[in-house]
């Protein structure tokens, strides 16, 4: 299932926005003036598909309908409030049509008397330590960079509590929740160089310096790659054990003529290169050496031809991750001048000409923009799932920003995405212009 059109009605009192992905095509530049609800209408559809419907209340809209490619439709109804009562519901109707029927869903009023909790809210972080306290009852998830009140801190992260800690918090419809898990939504927002900036203590004013996520990312990348290299290592281990049992079990045949298997062997040993270059394998002291196959046996060959079947197996974990990092270094040292990105197993890595090493913090906003926005992008978009980016041109110099849907392109091809970019740069749109929805008033042309 995907997002194909999101079409909102009435934002603001003032708007009527149609959002709606060409044939074929996985990016989508939404342009207008300041105002118009470019930021607001991503946020209305990140709030949709990862917070509580409650969350929706305090957007001023009158209708948001969303087509999915299965011809299936999801429409959230905002209600006239004018003296209506509508007991413990919400003014929100969320109506799923499907197959020519649709299931409706009215979302309760949802709230927690902290007094109920038997513990302080401070410690909710001890309970959750991904959630931060930014306000007396909201947490930033450190996750999604999502703010969460106290219901849906429950709601989302309550099987995390003690039983006897847990308060009842009702939960969604079934199709409503097959929708979210159908379709991952990610913000990407404008504030994205600054992970974390939060008071721990929230109540006694003792803060915690902010954490620049460039910093943050490279510590996720870095546990990437050491758990590639975990499972490369037992692979490796549990192959090289049963090594000789196999060879001799299954008197293996080599599979075709020695110019095949010398074929092989030189594929391996090139994607082992591949590997070593790009820092997911440290660079072996002594290679392979390939022998002459002509003038060995057939059993010999067999041999060689278990070896080339497990040495697939093993290099295969980390295929996945090698193109993301191999796309990832390629196009931050095609931006970066008189510097070089490295990535290994302590994360990234910036270097000088002169090949001293550069605290990652103390790169440009830019180069930060850059590398934050890369990372999100190829390591954090889930496949199938939809991107929602406000302003990618912050900070960046107009040649990176006339390159940047071309590396949007690229990367949405390589993590299998769509994204939903919200700019005011001309720069970024380029040629692009079939691609661009034009935010307008309702008496504009």
């Amino acid at each position: 299932m995907n997002v194909d059109r999101v079409l909102i009605k009435g934002l603001f009192d003032s708007f009527d926005h149609d959002l709606a992905f060409g044939a074929g095509e996985r990016v989508m530049l939404v342009i207008g003036p300041n105002g118009f609800g470019k930021t607001t209408t991503l946020n209305l559809i990140d709030r949709l598909f990862n917070r509580e419907p409650s969350s929706l209340v305090d957007v001023p809209f009158r209708e948001i309908e969303v087509f999915f490619n299965d011809e299936t439709r999801l429409i959230v109804e905002r209600l006239p409030t004018n003296g209506r009562d509508y007991g413990d519901c919400l003014p929100i109707k969320l109506t799923y049509h499907q197959d020519g029927e649709g299931q409706t869903y009215s979302p309760p009023q949802v709230s927690i008397d902290p007094k109920d909790l038997g513990f302080p809210l401070s410690a909710i972080e001890d309970f959750i330590p991904i959630l931060a306290q930014v306000g007396p009852r909201e947490w930033r998830d450190m996750g999604t960079g999502t703010i969460l009140n106290l219901a849906e801190v429950f709601s989302v992260y309550g099987d995390q509590f003690p039983p006897s800690r847990r308060p009842k918090v009702l939960t969604n419809p079934e199709w409503l929740e097959k929708i979210r898990k159908s379709i991952k939504v990610r913000f990407v927002n404008a504030e994205r160089l600054t992970r974390v900036q939060y008071s721990r203590h929230w109540r006694h004013g003792h803060t915690v310096n902010p954490t620049r996520t460039v910093s943050h990312y490279s510590e996720q990348l870095a546990q990437l790659i050491e758990r590639s290299l975990a499972e490369y290592g037992a692979l490796s281990q549990d192959l090289d054990r049963t090594f000789p049992n196999r060879v001799v079990a299954e008197h293996q045949e080599s599979n075709g003529s020695a110019e095949k298997l010398r074929e092989d062997l030189d594929a391996i040993d090139q994607r082992r290169s591949q590997l070593e270059e790009v820092g997911l394998l440290k660079k072996e002291q002594d290679r392979l050496e390939i022998p002459n196959l002509k003038n060995i046996d057939e059993a010999h060959r067999g041999v060689l031809a278990v070896y080339v079947q497990d040495a697939k197996r093993k290099l295969a974990v980390f295929n996945e991750l090698y193109q993301k990092v191999s796309t990832f270094t390629k196009i931050v040292n095609s931006r970066f001048l008189h510097k070089k990105v490295a990535v290994g197993t302590k994360g990234l890595r910036v270097s000088r000409r002169d090949r001293t090493t550069l605290d990652l913090e103390k790169l440009s906003s830019g180069e930060q923009h850059e590398l934050v926005m890369l990372y999100e992008l190829l390591f954090r978009a889930s496949s199938n799932s939809l991107i929602l980016i406000d302003e990618p041109e912050l900070s960046l110099h107009v040649a990176w920003q006339a390159k940047w849907v071309e590396d949007l392109e690229e990367i949405a091809e390589l993590s299998d995405f769509r994204a939903i970019v919200a700019t005011h740069s001309p720069e970024i749109i380029g040629d692009s212009w079939s691609r661009t929805v034009e935010l307008k008033g309702r008496n504009d042309a």
